[in-house]
């Protein structure tokens, strides 16, 4: 087996990455929306690996951002790597075994010790892609996934406070609309703004006040595995969240809801329309994801509506790769006794 690592510079570069994704049976979208801001990821240094075997056909492939760690150490430039953000790791078919995952993660593993490569901190996707990881996995967060089944037994299985959220939303005439057409842009500007006010409601890190472009990209970068669905009462856009969509699989990412309109339970009502759509289109999950950390309010909530469906954990690994340099590092920036569970801790001081 060879392990190639291929750098992102620029479109034409991406396109060929997007062409070696493509070629597997399912792609989670993540892996082609990180690039919606691609300027910026691009100026952290974005690679992926790619595994092939004897017989040059592609077994695997994972993107990561390959990044200067800015103090020297015994006149050496030093690195770390971690992925995109949202889920990562390797991207695999169904038929690749155990062995294939072993040499994959030793490969890399020479590659960062060839390359002065620090640490490693990976999010995975939920689909086991973290299989027979050289590093510390991490049970990270907890996220509510639920079956999507019959419409009698769905209404039966919510909490009594989503059935009467429900209620109240078709007592008040709100209405959905669901958008797959990447042309529709006006839709998509409805969208942001729903967004965009959310975010300012929440007092969100100011790295989550995407622009419109941002949406505008992921959405066309997504090949139509996306679904925007918004809320209406009247003419007003009240509710809204943008869906991705991989296999068989609903996965919820941004949305928002305006203030002003809780009392008419537009999200819950969002919510069961979506379910009900997944349902007449033949999808079988869908996943909320979890709170802001495991068991918050945000958790609870969601969990409302799947609340006998197993949940799924979304796990991180991370990984010491130069035992000796993570530690000179630590010392270096004055971070070897900031006792906060922060990785790298060299970074720390960074944030």
């Amino acid at each position: 087996m060879k392990l190639t690592a291929s750098e992102i510079k620029n479109d034409f570069d991406f396109d060929e990455y997007l062409k070696i994704v493509n070629s597997f049976d399912f792609v989670n979208p993540f892996y082609r929306i990180w690039a919606g801001n691609i300027d910026d990821v691009i100026d952290e240094r974005l690679f992926y690996f790619t595994l092939k075997d004897e017989h040059n056909k592609t077994l695997m492939v994972m993107p990561f951002l390959f990044i200067k760690i800015p103090s020297v150490v015994d006149g050496v430039t030093y690195y770390d790597v971690k992925s995109p953000y949202g889920y990562s790791g390797p991207i695999f078919n169904d038929d690749v075994t155990d062995d294939v995952f072993i040499s994959f993660w030793t490969l890399v593993d020479a590659w960062y010790k060839e390359h002065h490569v620090v640490s490693e901190f990976l999010r995975f996707s939920l689909n086991g892609n973290y299989k027979c990881y050289s590093g510390h996995l991490i049970p990270t967060l907890t996220n509510v996934k639920g079956e999507i089944v019959s419409e009698d037994l769905q209404w039966n299985n919510f909490k009594s406070k989503v059935r009467n959220n429900y209620r109240k939303g078709v007592s008040e005439n709100l209405n959905i609309v669901f958008v797959q057409d990447a042309s529709d842009q006006e839709s998509i500007a409805v969208f942001h703004n729903i967004y965009i006010r959310t975010m300012q409601r929440i007092n969100a890190s100011i790295e989550y006040h995407y622009a419109l472009s941002y949406f505008q990209n992921i959405i066309e970068l997504s090949k139509n595995d996306f679904l925007l669905a918004i809320v209406y009462k009247d003419d007003v856009a009240i509710s809204a969240e943008l869906i991705l969509i991989s296999g068989d699989t609903l996965f919820s990412y941004l949305g928002g809801t305006l203030s002003e309109y809780f009392n008419l339970r537009p999200n819950d009502f969002l919510k069961i329309a979506v379910i009900q759509w997944a349902r007449a289109h033949e999808y079988k999950y869908y996943i909320l994801g979890g709170g802001r950390k495991d068991g918050d309010d945000l958790y609870h909530y969601k969990k409302t509506f799947f609340p006998k469906d197993p949940d799924e954990m979304y796990f991180t690994g991370r990984k010491i790769t130069n035992h000796q340099i993570y530690q000179k590092l630590n010392v270096l920036l004055g971070t070897a006794d900031s006792g906060e569970n922060y990785f790298p801790s060299y970074r720390h001081g960074m944030k």
